[in-house]
């Protein structure tokens, strides 16, 4: 019988390959029904967990306006995609979660949320909605763009695990994950700027390019933890251990790509204004 840590590498393995399969050699169409199917399960997964949580109660009508309220900001998603002017989704996207890290910061207690209010309820639609934007956006620029975030978020992702495993012993953000310690994140960013930098060698870049490139990079492997903090706050106050348990080691869809809620918004803004969209 496989242990946690097991079926999670396992399940790694197994998806990724098959994600930048898809990817590359695959059409506009296939994309788009692999984003809603994924943007589908994280938002019934934040809204049972946030506005589902008993049945009785009336104000689980949230989840249902949640749900619906998803689908139509994916269809207006579309709309300033093919309009090209999906900045006016990222941008109030980016300063949120420019602002959350100093929020988490601050934050001193951490309890049991029994109604979250229409605040959660407007926060969670700009990440989920700003979050299909964003990797349909970087698609359409470049696939390989595309492939490149997912990597570098899971070399971040894995890196934070296995460092922190292994020379852990300052906590970071304690109160929100215990399990998480400064010395996985510090780790996480340098290995992601070191696989930016293998990256750019091997594409032959210049080195105006490559140190573009790396300040991308910073701001995705940085960000991307907060994207995972959270997730990990949320799954707090709603008293939950995982956000379900589709993925064997990891459990729902949120609790695999947490991080790229927060990464890839900042990677395609940082990408565009600084004119360095990989093809």
């Amino acid at each position: 019988m496989l242990n946690n840590l097991q079926k999670r590498v396992v399940t790694a393995i197994v998806l990724y390959p098959i994600i930048i399969f898809i990817i590359l050699y695959s059409n506009e169409i296939v994309i788009r029904l692999l984003l809603n199917i994924i943007i589908f399960i994280a938002s019934f997964e934040i809204s049972k967990m946030c506005f589902y949580q008993r049945l009785e109660k009336v104000s689980n009508s949230k989840h249902y306006y949640f749900i619906a309220s998803i689908f139509i900001l994916i269809f207006i998603s579309n709309i300033l995609i093919k309009n090209n002017i999906w900045q006016i989704l990222i941008i109030p996207s980016l300063v949120m979660w420019l602002l959350i890290p100093i929020y988490l910061t601050k934050l001193r207690e951490i309890k049991s949320i029994n109604d979250f209010n229409i605040f959660y309820f407007l926060i969670f639609l700009l990440s989920i909605s700003s979050f299909y934007c964003s990797l349909y956006t970087v698609y359409l620029f470049s696939p390989k763009a595309l492939i490149y975030l997912i990597t570098i978020v899971s070399i971040g992702d894995i890196t934070a695990f296995f460092v922190g495993k292994k020379y852990g012993k300052k906590p970071f953000f304690n109160s929100i994950s215990p399990n998480k310690t400064l010395e996985g994140f510090m780790g996480s960013v340098f290995v992601c700027l070191l696989g930016g930098i293998i990256f750019c060698l091997f594409e032959n870049y210049d080195l105006f390019f490559t140190l573009k490139i790396l300040i991308v990079t910073f701001f995705v492997a940085v960000i991307s933890a907060f994207g995972d903090l959270s997730i990990s706050l949320i799954k707090r106050h709603s008293g939950k251990k995982d956000t379900g348990n589709i993925l064997p080691g990891h459990g729902g869809i949120l609790d695999r790509v947490d991080s790229l809620i927060s990464a890839s918004p900042i990677f395609l803004i940082f990408s565009y204004f600084l004119s360095v969209i990989i093809k």
